[in-house]
């Protein structure tokens, strides 16, 4: 199974970076905390100013996905 559990943007010095697991209210897993490290690996690139942190849907995260524990 493919996810892409976070998705990552620039724009104008801001990256913006979307928790992406809306079907189970952005719960957390280990693969999307591997993502949002990378993610924030690339933000101390120079070009980027400021950080965006959100969730896709109706939550920004309900916490620990306790299913993949």
């Amino acid at each position: 199974m493919t996810e892409t559990s976070i998705v990552r943007e620039v724009t104008g010095g801001v990256m913006r970076i979307t928790l992406n697991r809306p079907d189970v209210l952005n719960s957390f897993h280990m693969a999307m905390g591997r993502a949002l490290q990378a993610a924030l690996d690339e933000a101390a690139a120079p070009s980027v100013r400021a950080v965006l942190l959100t969730g896709a849907g109706r939550a920004f995260c309900a916490g620990q996905d306790l299913g993949s524990v």
